[in-house]
């Protein structure tokens, strides 16, 4: 969107530039030809020469202010690019950062894996090559099973942790959950036995670094019990449950039994749930008001000023991998995600580019109502007078970038639209030897940049704002010029 106006800007400052130019030329062409005898004034004659002289001012002036805007392109593709790599600078520091607190996590789990032998039928040649005989070999196996029913419950507390001038946006996360299973009598050919008493529990992270304490696994059901401490790591290749941690488990033949869990862990950025479950519940609570979701959008959600809180009922059926499979299938259970980004809306980089999209805009702008002011003010500004402006103006953006990393955004804002207001306007002042002259360009600079303020906090309407700040600086320029001296036919 911003893309759109910036080069839509440029190209009506090319056209005025070309506009300027077609009637410089054409005015020469007729001085030409009143040179070599041609008598042009039966056809064209300026109503008077005070007015002649008025309107090739106007034209120079015109044709001034569409080369230094064109000139200025080149200032602020220059503060551009240094935005551009300051955001880059600041993007691997956060990614640093993550890495370092803990990165976007991603929960997966708990599911039971079940160790299982099967045999398999082999026909085998004797050394001889003579004869063919059917050798029993015996492989080792696990069954996945994935939780009946699935509950998590996420308390996200945000904090900021900083290296240098850059700071970085991180969570504290609490999770509570259930998971429910469902034990049967499974189907798998050639099946010897399964090893219930070496059973585990898997519960998958992306970031083990970021896991802080597991305070709680219990299980309830008939003849299922815990066996041993936690390992690290769940002994799978299935994606999605290929990082984390594990709990022995010993189960019966065929029971049901639930598992409560409770952990803390850090991350950044974001937080994914997998919905293993065949029903899954999930819901996410988090003290930071600007949340973004990704994946399966939330069935219900609650947004505040301090905070949000969403919830998702999410069905095994908008998903194509079951509830049950084998370790060697290699199924990967990432394609159905839930996720929450604690997202920051506008970053001050992000502000500083947007500002900087519209500079050429707010320095035609700012050219033109010193136009309007010479037209009204019946002065007169030089070309050098002009660079200057546009210097000072181009220098705001400049300055804009460099204090906002180290003030709010706001703050910068003020102190560096404080540079061009006041140098511009005490320098037409001087200029002209009026301090009123100087007090009405200063006026006209504050709301001006009051504007560009407004413009950069809105997210949805900037693009209509500074359209139809474009159509208002238009209207007036058409207003005050009504009356400028014209061509009579005699």
């Amino acid at each position: 969107m911003f893309n759109i106006i910036f080069w839509v800007l440029t190209l009506l400052s090319l056209a005025l530039f070309g506009g300027a130019i077609y009637l410089v030329a054409r005015a020469l062409l007729k001085k030409l030809n009143r040179d070599q005898g041609t008598d042009m004034s039966a056809l064209e004659q300026p109503a008077t020469a005070k007015g002649a002289a008025l309107k090739n001012t106007t034209l120079l002036k015109a044709l001034t202010i569409g080369i230094l805007s064109i000139v200025a392109l080149l200032p602020l593709g220059i503060i551009m690019d240094m935005t551009s790599d300051r955001e880059m600078l600041y993007n691997s520091v956060v990614d640093e950062i993550g890495r370092s607190w803990g990165e976007q996590q991603t929960l997966s789990g708990p599911a039971l894996v079940i160790p299982y032998s099967y045999f398999v039928m082999q026909e085998e040649v004797s050394n001889d090559g003579k004869t063919r005989h059917e050798v029993k070999r015996t492989y080792q196996d696990e069954l996945v099973i994935l939780p009946k029913k699935l509950s998590l419950d996420l308390d996200l507390k945000h904090d900021f942790r900083t290296r240098g001038i850059y700071q970085s946006l991180v969570y504290n996360a609490a999770l509570k959950g259930q998971a429910d299973f469902r034990l049967n009598r499974y189907d798998i050919p050639n099946l010897i036995a399964f090893d219930n008493q070496n059973a585990r529990l898997v519960f998958g992270v992306s970031s083990n670094q970021a896991i802080d304490k597991v305070e709680k696994i219990e299980v309830t059901g008939d003849s299922v019990i815990l066996s041993g401490s936690l390992m690290s790591g769940t002994g799978l290749t299935t994606g999605g449950l290929e990082k984390g941690f594990n709990q022995g488990i010993q189960v019966g033949e065929a029971s049901d039994f639930s598992v409560n869990f409770a952990m803390t862990l850090r991350g950044s950025q974001s937080i994914s749930a997998l919905p293993l479950g065949e029903q899954t519940l999930l819901n996410i609570h988090a003290d930071w008001p600007h949340p973004s979701f990704k994946g399966l959008l939330p069935a219900e959600r609650e947004i505040t000023a301090n905070g949000f809180t969403a919830n998702w009922n999410i069905s095994h059926l908008t998903r194509n991998y079951p509830q049950e499979f084998i370790k060697s299938n290699q199924s990967t259970l990432t394609e159905v995600v839930a996720n929450a980004m604690l997202f920051e809306p506008v970053t001050h980089y992000g502000k500083i580019e947007r500002s900087v999209k519209y500079g050429l805009l707010f320095i035609v702008l700012t050219f033109i109502m010193l136009f309007i002011f010479e037209l009204g003010q019946k002065t007169s500004l030089s070309t050098v007078q002009y660079m200057l402006v546009g210097s000072a103006m181009a220098l705001f953006y400049l300055l804009l970038l460099s204090l906002s990393e180290h003030l709010a955004f706001l703050q910068a804002y003020l102190i560096a639209a404080c540079i061009p207001v006041l140098s511009v306007s005490a320098y037409v002042g001087s200029a002209t030897a009026s301090l009123k002259r100087g007090a009405i360009v200063g006026t006209m600079l504050v709301s001006l940049y009051a504007v560009l303020y407004s413009i950069l906090q809105l997210e949805d309407y900037a693009l209509l704002m500074g359209t139809g700040l474009l159509l208002v600086v238009l209207l007036i320029l058409m207003f005050v010029t009504r009356h400028q001296p014209k061509n009579t036919v005699q």
